[in-house]
């Protein structure tokens, strides 16, 4: 919006621009915008007409000097964005008011170039007032939805301050009902907690997109590799994930199902169960956990004898039989050789190491085992 030689010197813009008459503008723009936009129904025209000639006052003076606006200025279109934000008008009702005192603010620099403005300078002055409309434009736009932006990242922090403390315990009771309110969860209603870290090769967004469709309310913290949640229900087993359960518990009490969905979380990651799990559904998957002294005696008591591809063989062999409930073979199919393969792996397991998969104690035996060496990573 550089001026050149054939634009108007602000002496001769100057007497054009005084015709206009901003104080009428403002106050007529201020009737219309209370008028005809909704979002405006609760501010005085008076209110209005003041901010809009504090809009309007500095336009007039790049105007008149052809110039653009000077940082300050661009600063101050923003922070008047900023306070619209702030008052609750939203960004299409403020723009719809702008483009409203705007086409009033052009009707009055009309008029005024009619009389006795030299074409030249009356053409520059129109060319520069849209010019100058849209660099205003964009600074109020621009500052609307920064504040917007740093308001709903605070709003954010605030709902995640929240959801920890009232997943942690730490949330004083006189705070649930506006916790409850903030977070969009019934106070009088129980709730379960969710509790997920990411699997080899997963990341804590992938896992908080898997599990959105299932919570209504999530907490993932990248720092703590973890996503925790709140479900109204137990989530559908098709989630592809490991995913630890609590019971559900009144709003006071949901530490309790925290610290249950986590350790039922250590298990179905411990045993790679890309399924939910409930605290207490795995008993012996804990037991297997807690006694790692144990598992390793029956790992050495079933596998001892071999090493390297032949345990790896061996250990899928074992656990494709007992998942079939000793059916020989449905094992066989699972894994693509014969029955009798598979049978001639069993009698030389048992000869050397006297135990027979299809009786039940031994059965529980490299069943141990087995999850002591998946537990440990041992397994492959």
């Amino acid at each position: 919006m550089d001026k050149n030689e054939d634009s108007g010197s602000p002496e001769q813009r100057g007497p054009v621009l005084a015709r206009m008459r901003l104080d009428e503008v403002a106050a007529g723009a201020a009737a219309a915008v209370v008028r005809d936009i909704p979002a405006y129904r609760d501010r005085t025209e008076a209110a209005v007409r003041t901010e809009l000639a504090a809009l309007l006052g500095p336009a007039v003076e790049a105007l008149r000097d052809g110039r653009e606006p000077e940082p300050g200025e661009v600063a101050a279109f923003e922070e008047f964005g900023a306070l619209r934000a702030e008052q609750g008008i939203g960004l299409e009702p403020l723009q719809e008011a702008f483009r409203l005192t705007t086409r009033r603010a052009f009707d009055a620099l009309y008029a005024a170039a009619r009389t006795g403005t030299p074409p030249a300078v009356a053409l520059e002055l129109t060319r520069d007032f849209w010019a100058y409309c849209d660099l205003v434009s964009t600074a109020v736009v621009r500052g609307h939805r920064t504040h917007e932006l740093e308001r709903a990242q605070a709003e954010q922090e605030h709902r995640t301050l929240l959801l920890r403390q009232l997943l942690m315990g730490e949330l004083p009771p006189e705070w649930l009902a506006a916790a409850a309110t903030a977070l969009g969860l019934d106070r009088n209603r129980e709730y379960l907690v969710l509790y997920a870290r990411p699997p080899a090769g997963r990341t804590v967004a992938e896992v908080e997109r898997t599990l959105r469709g299932h919570a209504v309310a999530l907490l993932a913290e990248p720092g703590a590799d973890r996503v925790v949640g709140l479900a109204a229900r137990r989530p559908l087993p098709s989630l592809d994930l490991p995913v630890g359960l609590g019971p559900t518990r009144p709003l006071a009490r949901l530490h309790e199902s925290l610290v249950a969905a986590r350790r039922a979380a250590r298990l179905a990651t411990a045993f790679a169960l890309d399924r939910c799990v409930a605290d207490g559904e795995l008993p012996l998957h804990g037991a297997v956990l807690a006694l790692p002294e144990t598992g390793a005696q029956l790992v050495e008591r079933c596998f001892g004898h071999t090493s390297g591809a032949r345990r790896t063989t061996l250990a899928h062999t074992l656990d494709a039989y007992l998942a079939a409930d000793g059916n020989a073979e449905q094992a066989g199919a699972e894994l693509f050789v014969h029955p009798n393969t598979l049978r001639y792996r069993l009698r030389a397991f048992g000869a050397a190491t006297g135990l027979d998969p299809a009786r039940t104690e031994d059965a529980l035996t490299v069943w141990w085992a087995l999850r002591h060496l998946e537990a440990t990573g041992e397994r492959d």
